[in-house]
């Protein structure tokens, strides 16, 4: 059987129909490329997202998760080490604590992008709203109100480049892409080690930073700097883009819809939510989440090797036939099931309630303040990546 449909070229172009065809072919199947077991199917990537005794955390040195965040991660921990960083990131970000502070992060900084948008009648809506609102919200809630949105930016930037590289992208300048990593780094560590002086000096008890910092340890004790640098930086990676991803998703599926379109511009408090999650289930932020095997595993007639690396892939999961009615088709009227996107416990996002609120109000305030909102016809939409993935081109217009 050959493979050739399975490179990255058309992974990072459009990995859908080579997902499409590893279900149907090959669920379980080892890509030379990456060094590892794609796993494509919704119910093989339960199997081994949910046995967390076979399938570890991801931490090899040669992957480049390594190389990008460090480790040990929040990802890369497992047992009472992870269940105490996890209470402290938790505490801050669960349902009743986003709900008491989410609309006063989110809205004036929406509202400020909004209000200097509109008379303009058009847009990147990526590039000019989603992304921006997106980090400077997080960033916010982390802490980090005196750093400036470009610094968040390139952090972002640069690590998602750096794991796009490790993943098969075609990138020119393979060299010039650590090289900038490095930068980022090091301006990382400036602006992180002010915050995390300031919050010893004085705690921030409504920043998720000073949480990270205390939460989860004995009465007196906190986490060291270098402790905590590798899942700063995975925050920082996965916060940063996947609420404005998943916007910018949403939105695209829904103009791409004359229907649909319709219904959110009549009555998007009604809509928001339902559009904003199945965008996450249509086009996955994060598609692929990394383990490894503590010993042999059979699925689907395949053997996966003790040590091997295994992808499992919830962008492909989250379009299996056999799951979901029609899913390559973006529709937030259908049957509601749950998805993969958030990955699997005891690694579940723990940012899925504050994405999913700012999601709700981005959504709402966009299709309620840009009367007649649509993709500009003279324009493309653009989407890339396969293990981060996003509508990048969002060209639209509206009646200024």
């Amino acid at each position: 059987m050959s493979f050739d449909f399975l490179n990255s070229e058309a992974l990072f172009s459009d990995p859908y129909p080579v997902f499409a065809r590893l279900r149907k072919e090959a669920p379980v199947h080892f890509y030379e490329a990456t060094q590892e077991f794609l796993v494509t199917r919704y119910d093989d990537c339960r199997i081994v997202g949910s046995n967390d005794k076979v399938f570890g955390p991801a931490a090899t040195e040669g992957r480049p998760e390594f190389r990008v965040m460090g480790t040990p991660n929040v990802l890369t921990m497992s047992g009472e080490r992870h269940q105490s960083l996890r209470k402290g990131i938790d505490a801050i970000v669960d349902q009743p604590h986003v709900r008491s502070y989410v609309d006063e992060l989110t809205r004036p900084v929406l509202q400020r992008f909004l209000d200097e948008l509109k008379p303009r009648g058009e847009a990147n809506l990526t590039t000019d709203l989603f992304e921006p609102v997106s980090v400077r919200c997080v960033g916010d809630a982390l802490g980090f109100t005196e750093t400036p949105l470009e610094n968040l930016y390139e952090w972002f930037y640069a690590m998602a480049d750096g794991l796009a590289l490790g993943a098969g992208a075609p990138l020119p300048d393979p060299q010039a892409v650590w090289d900038r990593l490095e930068r980022t780094n090091a301006d990382i560590n400036k602006h992180f080690g002010k915050l995390y002086e300031d919050c010893l000096a004085k705690p921030r008890p409504r920043a998720i930073t000073n949480h990270i910092i205390y939460g989860g340890m004995p009465e007196g004790q906190v986490r060291s700097f270098e402790e905590l640098l590798p899942t700063m930086r995975v925050i920082f990676l996965g916060g940063f883009q996947e609420p404005g991803h998943a916007a910018a998703n949403a939105a695209t599926g829904l103009l791409m819809d004359a229907e649909q379109r319709r219904a959110m511009l009549d009555a998007p408090d009604e809509h928001a939510l339902k559009a904003f999650d199945e965008g996450l289930r249509w086009i996955a932020p994060i598609g692929v989440t990394p383990r490894v095997a503590n010993a042999d595993f059979e699925l689907n007639g395949v053997t996966i090797p003790a040590g091997s690396t295994v992808a499992i892939v919830m962008s492909s999961a989250n379009r299996d036939e056999t799951r979901f009615d029609d899913p390559d088709r973006f529709d937030m009227f259908r049957k509601k099931k749950p998805h993969l996107t958030f990955g699997f416990r005891p690694h579940f996002c723990s940012g899925h309630f504050l994405s999913r609120a700012m999601g709700e109000i981005i959504m709402t305030e966009v299709f309620r303040q840009l009367p007649n909102i649509r993709l500009d016809p003279d324009k493309n939409v653009v989407a890339s990546g396969w293990r981060f993935r996003g509508v990048k081109e969002l060209p639209v217009k509206w009646d200024a």
